[in-house]
């Protein structure tokens, strides 16, 4: 009885949505991730346990913005919580979300870098040109640390609100308020670095608005 509650547990979405999804990479295929150059990226495998890995660094998009991130092709959400683990191999890594097509899309830049930084540790924007920072000035490193680090990111969109919580804080990291993107795939990756993610979980209201077309974050698609 206790395994059969955890499981419906789990199936559940977080927040009154309608739709969840995991990957613990444990057995599963990338096959549900648009990746952008599949040769870069690759499930492996540590003590036993399966994780996503970013095996290339770069390139960098131009104006000047990410375009090295997996996209979860099943999840284009409006309202959506994520959880997912995260190992840096550098100094930073990301989470995009709201991600509409190639030059317009949130994305959480996390790293070991405080907020002080112009593009780093915080909450970042590419709305038809070069990324820029929308929250997060100021804040503590996200992952400080190369061990795994829990990343939550909540995103509520009839006020606006950008949450991001760092390892069961219930203090955001990072918040925000910004009306522009109310749907969107969500994408694990780095800005020009490499690492690791495991656990992703996510739960959200689904949108039928996103277009397949424009799922590829690379300027040569």
């Amino acid at each position: 009885m206790r395994v059969m509650i955890a499981v419906l547990f789990l199936a559940l979405p977080l927040f009154g949505g309608d739709a969840s999804w995991s990957a613990d990479f444990e057995k599963d295929e990338l096959s549900n991730w648009h990746l952008p150059i599949p040769a870069d990226w690759e499930r492996a495998h540590e003590g036993g346990n399966g994780f996503l890995r970013l095996v290339t660094k770069g390139p960098v998009g131009a104006p000047r913005r990410p375009v090295k991130f997996a996209l979860w092709k099943p999840g284009c959400v409006g309202d959506f919580e994520l959880e997912v683990k995260a190992r840096r191999a550098g100094k930073s890594l990301l989470v995009a979300f709201g991600f509409q097509d190639r030059s317009h899309f949130y994305y959480a830049h996390i790293s070991s870098d405080p907020g002080t930084e112009r593009v780093h540790n915080g909450l970042l924007k590419v709305n038809g040109g070069e990324r820029y920072r929308i929250g997060g000035a100021g804040a503590a490193p996200a992952l400080p640390t190369t061990n795994w680090h829990d990343i939550r990111v909540v995103r509520k969109v009839e006020s606006g609100a950008i949450d991001v919580f760092v390892d069961g804080q219930t203090e955001p990291r990072f918040s925000v308020i910004d009306n522009d993107y109310a749907y969107g795939w969500v994408g694990l990756g780095s800005f020009d670095e490499t690492g690791d993610f495991d656990d992703f979980k996510l739960s959200g209201t689904a949108s039928d608005k996103c277009r397949p077309e424009r799922i590829s974050p690379l300027d040569a698609q």
